[in-house]
């Protein structure tokens, strides 16, 4: 049985007109009349009484128009509950990034993700790193992308890949003409660092000075990575950022690689909670892995 049968049949039974039926229809008359004769042989039973007052229903017909009505309603809603479905499946992410990381990291992956999930939304916010945290815990976000490991029992993470650490001068410092900046050198200097002392960012910078056998003593504290540009913009220090920083600094800063042995690189993460089993979390999460799959390598070798 093909729904057209019903839908022609249903027409023919509401105009209770052949000619009405096919204007309806966007047919003619003759193939209208052919397609309920067809219909009529697969159910085995006539719907119609023709006479020369026009049609009528036959109790089979009335029956069937009923019937015909009921599929037809329920095929509509079949459509409409899957397009629904498919909405609700693409659902809506809530992105959390550091300070400034935003379109650097995003457009690693957004482009594709739009392409293959159109129906998906998105939207973001910029916090430190502690509030990220705090926010993916609270459900604030459905993902957070930021230096790892992220130590939390509700949250879990998994590195995309790595970034070296450059430091980043007064583009009117002598500092600026160099090719790569001596941690001694960055010693004579004001440190703008963060203020968060349990920032996994400052510990990494911490055990690299260390090993480097160099200490900065004075120091400025800042909130989040735009205060600490402002601050080395206006030659109060140097600061020490991701390399992925370099697109926001303004002109009156250079960012510079460290002149050290091995270049210090911190992990860049994407964290969620454990129990977001939800689809669109996990096509959103699958997409961001194959984009950023050879991230790492490429990260290293910069």
């Amino acid at each position: 049985m093909d729904l057209r049968y019903l839908r022609y049949f249903v027409a023919v039974a509401e105009e209770m007109n052949f000619t009405h039926a096919a204007e309806r229809l966007h047919t003619v008359q003759p193939s209208l009349s052919r397609q309920i004769q067809r219909l009529e042989e697969i159910v085995g039973t006539p719907l119609f009484k023709r006479d020369r007052h026009g049609l009528k229903l036959t109790e089979a017909g009335r029956i069937f128009l009923n019937e015909s009505r009921a599929i037809l309603e329920r095929m509509e809603q079949a459509i409409t509950l899957a397009c629904q479905g498919a909405r609700a499946e693409a659902g809506h992410i809530s992105m959390g990034f550091i300070v400034g990381t935003e379109m650097r990291i995003m457009s690693k992956f957004l482009p594709t993700l739009k392409e293959r999930y159109p129906e998906m939304r998105t939207s973001h916010v910029a916090l430190v790193e502690s509030e990220l945290v705090d926010a993916l815990e609270q459900g604030k976000v459905n993902v957070a992308f930021l230096s790892g490991p992220v130590q939390s029992a509700t949250v879990t993470s998994e590195v995309l890949f790595y970034q070296k650490l450059v430091a980043v001068v007064p583009a009117a410092h002598p500092l600026s003409k160099l090719r790569a900046v001596p941690l001694a050198k960055l010693a004579a200097l004001p440190w703008v660092r963060p203020s968060n002392r349990d920032s996994r960012f400052l510990k990494k910078v911490t055990e690299v000075c260390e090993h480097e056998g160099v200490r900065f003593s004075s120091t400025i504290e800042h909130d989040n990575v735009l205060s600490a540009l402002h601050t080395v913009g206006l030659g109060l220090g140097f600061a020490i950022v991701p390399d992925y920083q370099r697109e926001i600094l303004p002109r009156s800063i250079v960012a510079r690689p460290l002149d050290v042995f091995t270049q210090p690189t911190i992990d860049v993460c994407m964290a969620y909670r454990k129990d977001d089993r939800t689809p669109a979390l996990a096509y959103f999460v699958s997409t961001v892995r194959e984009c950023t799959k050879d991230e790492t390598t490429e990260a290293v070798e910069r």
